[in-house]
């Protein structure tokens, strides 16, 4: 980590990103979250994966901690998924069914298949909620039931 004892001098006025940096004294920026030595937390990351040790401990960590990260960010998903869902509404949109484990997001235009495709159930969540904050109404909620006698009225089927 000689890297980053390089930037641990440099500081600016106290008390406002972090306690003694006022900006990363690499980028310059207050926008990312403060990581530590004066630097956001994209420049350590780029800085602590460029030292030799550092992959090295990365990986040593992520393989003793395997399980911790992993409910972590099934915990991650699983919120995520609950607000989408109440963005969306939380129940049918056709029949007010409100069991979430049968709910799924519907493309209201069709395209679904080719979409979920393109991306994992994590990116396509990313997408959904980009979507919804820009106010674009291309998804909805219904029930797996509602939504196989969507697709099959409409004709959605991969071809």
């Amino acid at each position: 980590m000689k890297i980053l004892n390089l930037y641990a001098g440099i500081g600016g006025n106290r008390k406002s990103w972090s306690r003694n940096y006022n900006l990363c004294v690499v980028c310059g920026k207050n926008e990312k979250p403060y990581k530590g030595k004066g630097l956001c937390i994209s420049c350590y990351d780029k800085i602590r994966a460029k030292t030799p040790n550092g992959r090295k401990n990365q990986a040593n960590y992520r393989d003793k901690h395997r399980k911790q990260i992993r409910q972590r960010q099934t915990q991650y998903h699983k919120k995520n998924r609950e607000n989408l869902f109440s963005l969306l509404g939380d129940k049918c949109c056709r029949c007010g069914f409100k069991d979430k484990r049968a709910l799924q997001i519907d493309h209201i235009n069709g395209g679904g298949i080719k979409e979920r495709k393109l991306f994992n159930a994590k990116d396509f969540h990313r997408v959904v909620l980009k979507s919804i904050t820009n106010k674009e109404s291309k998804y909805q909620l219904l029930c797996a039931n509602c939504n196989w006698i969507k697709r099959h009225e409409q004709q959605e089927w991969g071809k």
